[in-house]
């Protein structure tokens, strides 16, 4: 059987760079030599290209620096590992569709609208899925506080939490907007939901469903902490799957989800966030298009307690890897 010639991309020059890295590296190990000839590509924090070669002893460090169209040359479809923005957010999808490379994850409107919390809120609470109540913020603009009890001030067009703070008193206010307009031009204030956390990953074409939602994962920060960008890679969070909820809680998760999913367009895999107030109704938080595949993240870990061990995992994703196959 013909070997595929997989480029796994990562890094890129968004402010998850190491992240996606950590997931670029988990995937090259995983994947199976037998099937796959692996081309490593980072993208640097300048956003050159560097094509890593194979010596006897081991996958070299460094990378040579190429051209695009050298760098993509012979490649048969492109393992997205990017993160963040110009990975997550519809740009290197785009690029990829010019140069006609099928790549893993979601094509280019997904991944716009996944990122941007906004729209994909707007197109949720249309078809009737709960987000929280929050205002609009531009840098010209005059915040008035509108709720009574604590905030959520966050990016509108980043993923991972970053920029977000919790703010529970007005003196923090303004500090924490400035934070986040660091990170992006428009800011959301939101209403705190006190509540359990929990995620849900979608994985397509597997099983006999076109969507295939995972089991549901509970999320327990360590005390005094959200899930925010900090904690989620240093193994201090408490995961349990399948999450300590009912079954009926469980499926409507799950089919929230898929809802969620769908709504956006998505391809390939996604996890959806939430937040339960209460500890029983679901309000969405986020979609992830490109959920990371580091050795901590969320969706391996589900997966597996699916029945389905990491290389597979790999394997399903590029099966359905965008414009591949058609």
């Amino acid at each position: 059987m013909k070997k595929i010639n997989i480029a796994v991309l990562m890094g890129g020059m968004s402010s998850e760079h190491e992240v996606s890295l950590s997931t670029g590296e988990n995937v090259i190990e995983y994947l199976d030599k037998e099937k796959y000839n692996i081309i490593p590509i980072i993208i640097n924090k300048k956003g050159d290209w560097l094509v890593r070669g194979k010596p006897a002893y081991g996958w070299s460090a460094a990378g040579r620096k190429k051209t695009i169209d050298e760098a993509l040359k012979g490649v048969d479809v492109v393992f997205n590992a990017l993160h963040g923005e110009y990975g997550e957010d519809g740009r290197i999808q785009g690029f990829l569709d010019c140069f006609g490379v099928p790549y893993t994850g979601s094509g280019v409107l997904a991944s716009a609208l996944g990122m941007d919390k906004i729209k994909s809120y707007e197109l949720f609470r249309l078809h009737g899925l709960n987000v929280p109540k929050g205002v609009i913020l531009k840098k010209k603009n005059k915040f008035v506080n509108m709720f009574s009890k604590k905030l959520v001030v966050k990016p509108s067009c980043l993923g991972s939490s970053v920029g977000i703070s919790i703010v529970s008193d007005k003196k923090n206010l303004k500090k924490a907007i400035d934070k986040a307009f660091e990170r992006c031009d428009v800011v959301i204030v939101e209403e705190y939901i006190d509540g359990l956390e929990v995620t849900c990953g979608i994985i397509d074409n597997i099983r006999g469903q076109k969507h295939f939602a995972l089991p549901v994962t509970e999320i327990i920060p360590p005390d005094g902490h959200f899930f925010e960008y900090e904690i989620k890679y240093d193994g201090s969070t408490q995961e349990i799957t399948p999450a300590r909820i009912s079954k009926e809680l469980t499926k409507k998760i799950q089919e929230q989800s898929i809802e969620a999913h769908r709504l956006l367009d998505c391809e390939g895999y996604s996890r959806v966030d939430f937040i339960l107030k209460d500890n029983k109704k679901p309000y969405i938080l986020e979609v992830n298009t490109l959920p990371g595949l580091t050795s901590e993240s969320l969706l391996p870990k589900a997966a597996k307690e699916a029945g389905i061990e990491f290389s597979k995992l790999l394997d399903i994703i590029i099966k359905n890897a965008h414009g591949a196959f058609v």
